[in-house]
């Protein structure tokens, strides 16, 4: 059966009696089915991002504390975890560069999952802090700054749309993630800020950590969907956009191939999907028409629609069943 070993030692690819395929490198620039910013300007995305959320977050923390608002403390501890969780996918993107290894032959693109997982944890872990303390909160009231708190939610809508506008650009699966998630945040301020307007009005302060466990429980709904899908890919799930019909129906389509199976697609990142399959090719003798199937089969997973940039084919050229 033919592996990937994409490895400087890889050998040349050459055919068994029983039409098996040995390792060689499959890397090939049209298997990939995106493309990503330049690496300075993905860098440059992911810094002001980073500390324009970790700044702000240590001034909402202040201001959290100076206002006696719960909801702006919730939202300062939110915003740290979106510091750390921008931090992580920012160093593992870098990580994530370097070329695949004897020891990870598959590359470094796993690492960002792993930072998810960490990032996800602390983010669930400070909701349940703030929306505990929320709760013990409503028997002992306390009149927060209205105008302070509603000062600082006008800053965290500038602060969230210049870190969204900084990373909707970029095509990596954790920059179009925190994109999302930033944008989420920048509504979570305008709820912060129609609540300051309501308790300033009103004199309701019950709103504050009425407020403080809505955005906590929004944080946690947001957060422990992101972790499922986290926990699938690190399972090795088959991406969910992934259609085994429409793959089997193109490959089906080309010259010489009688039948495919054993098709299993796992995702490297969410992004990037490592495939591999059995084909059936009976009719095909001549060696330069498989390679050129071959190539064609790893064309045709390359596509958008199936984005298996990492492709093992194993050739099947008897009929008697014997593969």
């Amino acid at each position: 059966m033919s592996t990937h070993r994409p490895h400087p030692t890889s050998h040349p690819e050459h055919e068994h009696d029983h039409g098996l395929d040995h390792p060689h490198d499959h890397a090939h620039d049209h298997a990939h089915g995106h493309s990503h910013l330049p690496a300075d300007k993905s860098d440059r995305s992911f810094a002001i991002a980073f500390f324009s959320n970790l700044v702000f977050a240590l001034i909402e923390l202040i201001g959290g504390f100076m206002t006696q608002s719960l909801a702006i403390t919730a939202d300062a501890v939110h915003d740290f975890g979106d510091a750390l969780s921008i931090g992580l996918a920012w160093g593992f993107e870098r990580y994530s560069r370097k070329a695949s290894s004897q020891d990870f032959n598959f590359g470094y693109r796993r690492f960002s999952l792993f930072a998810a997982m960490i990032s996800g944890v602390v983010i669930s872990s400070g909701a349940i802090a703030i929306a505990w303390t929320a709760i013990a909160r409503f028997s002992e009231p306390r009149n927060p700054a209205t105008i302070g708190m509603a000062g600082l939610a006008i800053l965290g809508v500038i602060v969230n749309g210049v870190g969204a506008f900084a990373l909707k650009r970029g095509k990596s699966h954790s920059e179009k993630m925190l994109t999302w998630h930033m944008v989420e945040d920048l509504f979570g301020w305008i709820v912060v800020l129609m609540g300051a307007v309501i308790m300033h009005f009103t004199g309701w302060t019950w709103v504050d950590p009425l407020l403080a466990i809505i955005l906590s429980g929004f944080i946690l709904w947001n957060v422990l969907r992101h972790l499922k899908g986290t926990v699938y890919l690190l399972l090795q799930g088959r991406p969910a956009s992934f259609r085994e019909s429409d793959f089997s129906e193109a490959v089906l389509k080309l010259e010489g191939v009688a039948g495919i199976d054993s098709i299993r697609v796992w995702s490297l990142d969410g992004y990037q999907n490592v495939m591999s399959l059995r084909v059936h090719i009976h009719s095909l003798q001549d060696h330069r028409k498989i390679e050129q199937t071959k190539t064609q089969i790893r064309e045709i997973a390359g596509l958008q629609e199936f984005q298996a940039s990492l492709v093992t084919i194993e050739t099947c050229l008897s009929d008697q069943g014997h593969c």
